[in-house]
């Protein structure tokens, strides 16, 4: 008796599993249709079946809490650091600019015009250290954020989600095969900024972080 009724269980159990994928493909399959036409061509049923699969017992789900919160200490660190930065450049303009300042008012005015050209000069070298230092930070932030990615990517993979591998071709937000010809170093594919937050609207910078893995709820 205890033998039919462990076989019960476990056909019980292997229904639920099977209705839980279900749910689950059909998620993604909704999510996918939202995509442009050539993200949905490398989302195979496979692939998409294969993900469903792996999001069955919530161990995913768990990976994933991890890297967002360890994504989003990242993330504010390299925002505070960009932002000590600005506020050093500015109060190091503000500096320079009482300097000359007070060096012009206390200059005789036949001195005056040499005394602006010097300061001009000294100006443009600071303006100038400025913008690398702000290039520097800006490549800084663009390659811990691609290592950041890679770990990311590096991890789901080896949890067995698929579609998962690690690459830094931009090109391929869902991580999906078939772009390894196309990898370029880390952060060779970025372009830093000396103004304002590294890379546009639509850079690699803004949209970073985990390859869009499908919000289907787990439970």
């Amino acid at each position: 008796m205890e033998r039919y009724t462990g076989a019960f269980e476990e056909a019980v159990d292997g229904a639920r599993q099977q209705e839980r994928h279900y749910q689950l493909l059909s998620a993604l399959q909704s999510l996918v249709k939202e995509l442009p036409s050539s993200f949905q061509q490398r989302l195979s049923y496979t692939t998409l079946s294969d993900l469903a699969l792996a999001l069955l017992d919530g161990t995913v789900f768990e990976i994933v809490q991890g890297l967002l919160e360890i994504q989003h200490l990242t993330e504010k660190s390299l925002y505070n650091q960009r932002l000590r930065l600005q506020n050093e450049h500015r109060v190091l303009r503000q500096a320079l600019r009482q300097k000359h300042q007070e060096a012009q008012q206390a200059c005789r005015p036949h001195n005056l015009p040499v005394l602006q050209a010097a300061q001009q000069r000294e100006l443009e070298a600071v303006e100038h250290r400025i913008r690398e230092e702000q290039r520097a930070m800006d490549q800084k932030i663009v390659l811990e954020l691609d290592r950041k990615v890679a770990d990311q990517q590096s991890t789901l993979e080896k949890a067995g989600v698929a579609g998962f591998y690690v690459t830094t071709n931009p090109q391929q937000p869902f991580c999906t095969p078939g772009a390894d010809a196309a990898d370029e170093p880390v952060g060779a594919h970025q372009e830093a900024t000396a103004e304002g937050p590294p890379g546009g609207e639509d850079s690699h910078v803004t949209r970073w972080g985990l390859c869009q893995l499908p919000a289907a709820r787990h439970g």
